[in-house]
């Protein structure tokens, strides 16, 4: 478990080291992608807007016919599973949109409380986002992460989306 912490780690470090290269020189021509492909920069301006929106259609979307991996042990959630939890309001759906519904352990050692992904994107103090492009095992992927700081949620100070384009466009491979 503490090497993926690491290489968790090392991802969102090349993702923001990578973002802030391609910020200072542009946008570098990506042939890999098609003419249909959203480049990565949009794709992480649109998905972070829908979640502050709390607009489930539009991160719906983004999830494939396969499913997607959920959680620190990326445990393979199937696309009808997230629209069902989507629809009632519960699991996925309430740590993207709704910290009210989260349902986690308390643990005594800790006084910070559990937030919504929306909730730190939208009430916190500090929010950066950055995204990066890369190709790893011949699939072109994305990995958007948000570093986020909020005195009421402490223990929340990173969240990391990975993507991998398909020919419908991006899809999520991964959500925290």
């Amino acid at each position: 478990m503490q090497s993926v912490r690491v290489l968790v780690c090392w991802v969102m470090a090349v993702a923001f080291l990578g973002a802030a290269a391609q910020s200072a020189s542009g946008p570098a021509p990506n042939k890999a992608q098609s003419d249909r492909a959203v480049p990565v920069s949009e794709l992480e301006k649109q998905f972070f807007e829908a979640i502050r929106a709390g607009n489930a259609q539009d991160v719906l979307s983004y999830v494939s016919k396969g499913g997607v991996n959920v959680g620190p042990g990326a445990q393979h959630t199937s696309q009808e599973a997230v629209e069902q939890e989507f629809a009632v309001h519960r699991g996925l759906y309430c740590r993207l949109f709704d910290s009210s519904c989260i349902q986690a352990p308390i643990d005594l050692a800790n006084s910070g409380r559990t937030c919504s992904y929306r909730e730190l994107l939208t009430h916190s103090k500090e929010v950066k986002t950055a995204a990066s492009g890369m190709t790893r095992s011949g699939v072109q992927q994305a990995i958007l992460v948000a570093r986020i700081k909020n005195d009421e949620c402490p223990n929340q100070s990173l969240i990391d989306f990975v993507f991998n384009q398909q020919a419908d466009g991006w899809k999520l491979f991964s959500i925290p």
